[in-house]
């Protein structure tokens, strides 16, 4: 009866132990998540902060885009230039009049570090390339039609 009232102590022990050494992992374990979700916390206001930041860049840069024709490097005259925005800021045209020295401008305006986006490197490529084309098209009552030449 010793030896049975002796084991069953040493499996209480045995529990007891398993069950301090539980509680010391629970509680690092929730250590780890309280840090872990601090730390959450702090990456959301960065990431919320940067988002502001670079939302305020881009409605700056949409904002300065209109009045560039009106700075002195611009190439064009203002009165020259059409607004597009997208994907290209601007098309010009100058020497409308004269058959042979008219030509079509695309500008297209950046601000600090922003670049070309796929879509307008592939349209500078087309037009550098001679890739362009004419459209017009004839409207006529309740119908369009298009005028080939």
């Amino acid at each position: 009866m010793i030896y049975v009232i002796a084991a069953c102590l040493s499996v209480i022990g045995g529990l007891v132990y398993l069950m301090s050494i539980t509680r010391t992992e629970v509680k690092r374990l929730e250590d780890i998540i309280v840090t872990k979700e601090l730390e959450l916390v702090e990456e959301v206001k960065k990431a919320r902060q940067d988002s502001k930041f670079r939302s305020s860049a881009v409605n700056w840069g949409k904002s300065i885009e209109h009045f560039v024709p009106f700075m002195t490097k611009f190439p064009l005259p203002p009165e020259d230039v059409v607004f597009l925005g997208m994907p290209i800021d601007y098309v010009g045209f100058t020497d409308t009049e004269s058959a042979k020295k008219c030509k079509v401008h695309f500008v297209e305006v950046k601000s600090g570090v922003s670049f070309l986006s796929t879509k307008q490197k592939n349209i500078k490529r087309a037009i550098e390339e001679g890739r362009v084309v004419f459209h017009e098209i004839a409207v006529d009552s309740n119908r369009a039609e298009i005028v080939e030449e």
